[in-house]
């Protein structure tokens, strides 16, 4: 039929990830149909954060890093959060916005940014317009599947031409978001509680610079007699939202010009003459993890599969690991040489990281309740404002206020859960520490420790997306039979040879002898360490390489 298609990976959703994951396929030459039933681009700006393994992750894609940066919060303005009654008044609190500074260096070649994200999604559409395997289509609106053997046949309606189309694959990803149509159409229930808070999203425009003045910030918390709620400043001098709490039943209809004009004055705390509103929308605080992340060949990414309070800005960066983590592993059994059921180790893998990171982002939303507490209310009342005045004025109140600001670090500083994250057990004891405490390790399941090359790159610039990375110390030797020993693409890089370290470097950045070896999956990840390079170790090395990838070793019957 005129309306049937046929390809080997269908993404419904072209937000970050779906973009995202259509370039990390089509890169690796598969086929894939990216069906987005918007017609455009959503104007609202959304997600702002991309730490630091989301930006190694984009890097290692090939995306450009120049393009993101461009776009990018200026730095300056995106380093602080500040706790104010309004806009126009001198903070209550501040406390650092991640760790963006050139310290940070040591252990990322590329530290958090801000950016808005149409922004972020505009520059991965632009580097898929020379995809040769991917079809991005806008108006694809996804409704039904039916999973024959290792088929999946959609049914999608076509909003422009109200046609019904068929599309045949090898497997569906769910990129559609929180409220997705896929997840649900295949009946993969949601675990954790649902509407724990209720916002309208007043997405405006204006130049704030002046009243924002000495105290640029990329979050406001607002506090006191007053609107209450958060202010996010994508761009000082253009792009804001309010975060205005409200009602299980508010709708957007609620929120008329005048009604949201008048909640960005109350909230500035001064009148913005070229004020414009831009868009509203009812939004609702979850804190869920899919109880699947897989029905048959149907596979959940991103918010699809998690729904994070945005306390903590782990939701988008969850999703582009997903992504990262599902695509090679697509590619691999595709390309022949993984087995299907390395396709098994997604959900283990993935689904842990997330319910990690919900857990951390609904501490970090009702942490921020001993904020209040200090200031004389709970975040489900007002404050007279007396009483309110009075804790400002306290000494005893300032120091308990100035407390209860330093203790929302974690929510602000979770350096080791967005680049210390590992699948298995190697790292658990690590939990225990504070989400700020980093020290990178060279275990298995951990992401590769960054380590600077004489030429100025990283020595995670080195990793094979395409396929398996062995990292060799200068003494490892001769390793090149290895290669002939996998069916999986196999790059064996030797320190010294061919790439070089400083000195000392392979000791101190990983803990490893000049004979050891390091095996590194397509996403960056440790597969196995060899601390000598005996054959019996490299054996068990290729062993446990065919053994995760479910192949026989090259040759084997």
């Amino acid at each position: 039929m005129a309306n049937d298609i046929e390809t080997t990976v269908l993404i419904v959703g072209g937000g970050p990830i779906g973009l995202l994951g259509a370039h990390l396929l089509g890169r690796r030459g598969v086929r894939t149909l990216l069906a987005e039933k918007h017609l455009q681009r959503l104007e609202a700006p959304k997600a702002h954060a991309l730490n630091p393994r989301s930006l190694e992750i984009c890097a290692a894609a090939g995306l450009s890093m120049d393009a993101i940066h461009a776009v990018a919060t200026a730095t300056a303005d995106g380093q602080y959060v500040r706790m104010v009654e309004t806009l126009s008044q001198p903070p209550i609190g501040v406390i650092a916005y991640e760790r963006q500074d050139e310290a940070v260096r040591d252990l990322t070649p590329w530290p958090l940014i801000n950016i808005e994200q149409p922004k972020f999604e505009a520059v991965i559409e632009a580097a898929l317009q020379a995809a040769p395997n991917v079809d991005l289509r806008r108006g694809l609106e996804w409704k039904e599947a039916l999973q024959l053997g290792d088929q999946v046949v959609s049914t999608l309606f076509d909003r422009t031409t109200g046609e019904t189309v068929k599309v045949r694959s090898r497997y569906v990803i769910a990129c559609d978001g929180a409220g997705s149509t896929v997840r649900d159409g295949v009946g993969i229930a949601m675990d954790g509680p649902d509407g724990i808070a209720h916002f309208m999203m007043i997405h405006f425009e204006a130049n704030l610079r002046a009243v924002v003045a000495d105290h640029p910030a990329i979050l406001y918390f607002l506090f006191g007699p007053g609107l209450n709620g958060t202010l996010i400043a994508y761009d000082i001098e253009k792009t804001w939202v309010l975060m205005h709490p409200c009602s299980p039943d508010t709708t957007a209809e609620a929120f008329d010009d005048a009604t949201c004009r008048a909640a960005v004055a109350a909230a500035v705390g001064a009148p913005v003459p070229d004020l414009a509103i831009k868009g509203v929308r009812a939004w609702r605080m979850s804190a869920q993890v899919a109880r699947r992340y897989r029905d048959g060949n149907v596979f959940l990414a991103g918010d699809a599969g998690h729904r994070f309070p945005p306390t903590g800005g782990l939701g988008l960066n969850t999703g582009v690991s997903d992504i990262d983590n599902l695509a090679w592993k697509i590619a691999a059994v595709e390309a022949g040489w993984a087995g299907p059921d390395l396709l098994d180790s997604y959900e283990p893998e993935r689904r842990g990281i997330a319910q990690t990171n919900m857990g951390q982002s609904l501490a970090n939303a009702f942490r921020i309740r001993v904020l209040f507490d200090a200031l004389g209310y709970a975040p489900d009342q007002t404050v007279a404002e007396d009483v309110f005045r009075a804790r400002l004025s306290d000494p005893e109140s300032l120091a308990r206020i100035a407390d209860a600001v330093a203790a929302q670090k974690d929510h602000f500083d979770s350096l080791r859960l967005q680049l210390g994250f590992a699948y298995g057990d190697a790292l658990k004891d690590d939990d225990t520490l504070p989400i700020s405490q980093f020290t990178p390790k060279c275990v298995v399941g951990a992401r590769l420790p960054h380590a600077p090359l004489a030429d100025r790159r990283s020595i995670l610039d080195l990793i094979d997306t395409t396929g398996f990375t062995l990292l060799a110390g200068p003494a490892a030797g001769d390793l090149s039979a290895l290669s002939r020993q996998t069916r999986a693409p196999l790059a064996i890089l030797t320190a010294g040879t061919d790439f070089t370290l400083p000195a000392g470097a392979w000791a101190e950045r990983f803990g490893l002898t000049d004979r050891s070896a390091v095996l590194v999956r397509p996403d960056g990840h440790i597969l196995a360490v060899a601390a000598e390079a005996t054959p019996a170790a490299l054996n068990a090395l290729v062993t446990a390489l065919s053994s995760y990838l479910a192949t026989p070793l090259q040759g084997a019957a």
